[in-house]
């Protein structure tokens, strides 16, 4: 969030842009912008409909409704506000519902922590369960989490949304001075750390409350770990009257607040990157508007169906990671080039974007749909009073038990030869590959093209300051070599 502070808005600021993806025609070209907003609202429209379904989840678990009218009840409830209010409707009920999202996870804390006995005995089950590994430097790319692919991931992550995505840019580019969206954005740090740290922590806290017994071998209603929240919250806060609601306002909270930031995005790309400059005629800014009202309303439909099929998909956390992935990392590397480079033309950006698209679609693709599992850690069941007759937990795993009925629930792979190689890497590795491809991409291309040529202006105002900086540093210490040789 610091470096997209420092390098990235004050481009967009000084080109005055509505769109992030405006910047992008004015760095290199119209092809260039219209391809990434296109691959902007695919990737919106998936990643919307995997977070729909993340608190479809929650009810699911703990009701008998039918999770095709959860689906389309939540998806049309976000969708209406976002058609009726816009940007600022979205910016207010956000400020709400991030409040509620901080409360839900306070109560959670306490009742888990309580009735585990204390933070000491928390972390003393998660140690002894290997649930803490804050510090594995393992440089395996097949293991699923690692130190190395969590910095790397949270490090695109982090510039993907707040530096290269219309999601977030436009909430700041709302203000008026660039020295304002700044400040806002680093001081938005401390409660985005809070907020991470506190959901990675509730997994321990949760872990440590089924230390025992997991309740997705043993509960018949219980399907996916996703559901494990909404059904601690159901079997421990039932004695406590509106405790339950206000817990899944909080869950609901989190997944409509980036569904209704997304459908704002949307639809103001397509109206600013596609509509006014394709259209050939003048539209008024009421038109405008109400145009952009529509296609709010036609993306959220548009998610609630794509919502159904998400749920064939084992983990809602690795398909709503890979689809940013696909193409954050393709996009990052554009946008790096544009803001920090004089190189590279319209047609140069398009090879490296083709190329590192197609790159990151196969690996993601693959690692979904290769057949790879990742072996899962072990689960105690020695204190379920019906462990005895516990089966299929999952239709690709076995129970273990020992002498002493402990038992251990693991994951296994029934597939007769391992996947692909690429297949079986972490999916937190996608972006950085994709990032990485794509930049060699381009630069061999400009290597082959001729590295001297520059396609704009050292003092042009698509550069970040930073780049300005350093060019004139550099043209200074050329300078005086110059005049050093004159005199000698």
């Amino acid at each position: 969030m610091l470096v997209s502070s420092y390098i990235f808005l004050p481009g967009y600021f000084q080109c005055n842009v509505t769109s992030i993806y405006e910047f992008l025609e004015m760095r290199f070209g119209k092809c260039t912008k219209y391809t990434v907003s296109a691959l902007f609202i695919i990737q919106m429209v998936l990643y919307m409909s995997s977070v729909l379904y993340a608190s479809v989840l929650a009810l699911t678990a703990v009701t008998d409704v039918s999770t095709e009218i959860i689906i389309t009840v939540c998806g049309l409830t976000c969708t209406f506000y976002c058609f009726m209010g816009g940007l600022k409707a979205v910016l207010w009920s956000d400020v709400f519902q991030g409040i509620l999202m901080f409360v839900y996870i306070i109560i959670v804390y306490t009742f888990g922590i309580t009735e585990v006995g204390g933070i000491g005995e928390v972390v003393r089950r998660a140690e002894t369960g290997d649930r803490i590994k804050l510090f594995d430097t393992t440089f395996d790319l097949t293991t699923r989490y690692t130190f190395w692919n969590v910095l790397a991931r949270g490090l695109s992550f982090g510039i993907g949304v707040y530096g290269t995505s219309q999601i977030e840019v436009q909430r700041a580019l709302s203000m008026s001075k660039c020295q304002k969206a700044q400040s806002a954005l680093r001081w938005s740090v401390i409660p985005v750390i809070l907020l991470f740290v506190t959901c990675s922590l509730l997994g321990v806290i949760l872990y440590a409350v089924f230390y025992m017994c997991d309740p997705v071998t043993v509960e018949p209603g219980l399907k996916k770990y996703d559901q494990l929240v909404p059904y601690f919250i159901v079997t421990r806060m039932h004695g406590i009257p509106g405790l339950i609601g206000l817990s899944f306002a909080g869950v609901f909270s989190g997944s409509l607040s980036t569904i209704s930031s997304a459908l704002n995005s949307l639809s103001t790309v397509t109206v600013v990157d596609f509509l006014e400059p394709l259209y050939p005629f003048d539209l008024s800014d009421s038109k405008l508007v109400f145009i952009a009202k529509g296609l709010s309303l036609f993306y959220g439909i548009l998610c609630i169906c794509i919502c159904f099929l998400i749920s064939k998909f084992q983990s809602v956390l690795q398909i709503t990671l890979t689809f940013l992935s696909v193409v954050e990392g393709p996009t990052i590397a554009i946008f790096f080039i544009g803001v920090l480079t004089r190189k590279a033309t319209d047609k140069i950006i398009m090879f490296g974007l083709v190329i590192g698209f197609a790159f990151s679609s196969w690996l993601g693709i693959g690692t979904i749909l290769g057949g790879h599992k990742s072996e899962a850690l072990p689960l105690d069941l020695a204190g379920c009073s019906n462990y005895t007759n516990i089966t299929n937990f999952f239709e690709n795993s076995t129970t273990e038990c020992s002498a002493t009925n402990s038992c251990t629930t693991l994951l296994t792979d029934d597939s007769s030869s391992p996947a692909f190689i690429l297949y079986r890497i972490s999916y937190l590795w996608i972006p950085l590959f994709a990032f990485l491809f794509t930049m060699c991409a381009v630069f061999a291309t400009v290597l082959l093209t001729g590295w001297n040529k520059n396609v704009i202006a050292s003092d042009s105002k698509c550069l970040a300051p930073v780049a300005r900086y350093f060019m004139k540093k550099s043209s200074e210490i050329e300078i005086l070599h110059l005049t050093e040789n004159k005199t000698s």
